[in-house]
Parts: structure tokens; C-alpha cells; sequence
């Protein structure tokens, strides 16, 4: 019998509650035997000032912005006993996530969830809302 997930998608960027969702994502793909695929994207004029350090001079952006998210989860990731791989991107991570996932036919995405509310969230949208209204596979979005 074939398992009934077998790749996950946890889309990454360095906030608590991405971080939330990759300890979720572990803990059932120990139990599902399944892989992990940790996507970073980082967006074309984002983040916003201050979220990250500038890169320093001569340094690749998307490289330096990746590396500083990648290092608040590799500690959960080499404890974690599961296959994983790193995948960055660069462009709206909504988007860039859903592509992903059905290019690579993941069985589900989990992702935190932002916790945008009011006016801000009808303005803005959240990348996790987008997500589960546009993924070609199920989400779970971890609070």
C-alpha cells in the first residue's frame, strides 16, 4: 500500500511561525516516513527594512537573505532524523509556492499562518490564505 504522504512542502522565511510549522512538518514525516522540502523565497523588494540585515558588499542577496533564515531551522533539521532538502526561490511567495508544489507533486504543504486580521489582512492578504485557496494539493496551515 502506498503512503498516503509521501513529500511535504514547508514553505520557510525565518519567522516564529514557519518555524512552528517545520517542527509539525518533522513530527509527521517521521510518522509518515515521507521527505521534507524546505522552500525558501525570498521576495524581489522584500523584506521589509529591518527584518534582515543588508548584504554585504559584493555578497549575493538571495544567498545572504537564505542563509540567515536557514540558520534559525538547521538545529530542528539535523535532530529531526528525516529526509529533507533546500529549495530557494525568488519572486511572491504565494505564488512561487504553489508552482512548486504541483511541479514537484507534493502530497501537502504546511505553512504557518501569518496571523494578519482586519483591515490589514482584507488589504494585504497573507501568503498562507493564498495558499490555501490556490495549491494544487492540501494544506495544512499551523497557527
Amino acid at each position: 500500500m502506498q503512503e498516503l504522504i509521501s513529500k511535504i512542502l514547508v514553505p520557510v522565511d525565518g519567522s516564529e511561525s514557519s518555524r512552528k510549522a517545520l517542527e509539525f512538518a518533522i513530527r509527521l514525516a517521521r510518522v509518515s516516513h515521507a521527505k521534507l522540502t524546505l522552500f525558501e523565497v525570498v521576495e524581489e523588494f522584500g523584506p521589509l527594512p529591518g527584518y534582515y540585515e543588508a548584504a554585504p558588499p559584493g555578497k549575493d542577496r538571495l544567498k545572504w537573505i537564505a542563509e540567515q533564515r536557514f540558520e534559525k531551522v538547521e538545529p530542528f533539521l539535523a535532530e529531526s532524523n528525516v529526509e529533507w532538502e533546500r529549495v530557494v526561490d525568488e519572486g511572491y511567495p504565494a505564488d512561487k509556492i504553489c508552482e512548486l508544489a504541483e511541479k514537484g507533486k507534493y502530497d501537502l504543504i504546511v505553512i504557518g499562518s501569518r496571523g494578519l486580521s482586519g483591515l490589514s489582512r482584507f488589504l494585504v492578504g497573507s501568503v498562507s490564505d493564498r495558499v490555501v485557496h490556490h495549491a494544487p494539493c492540501s494544506v495544512t496551515v499551523v497557527r
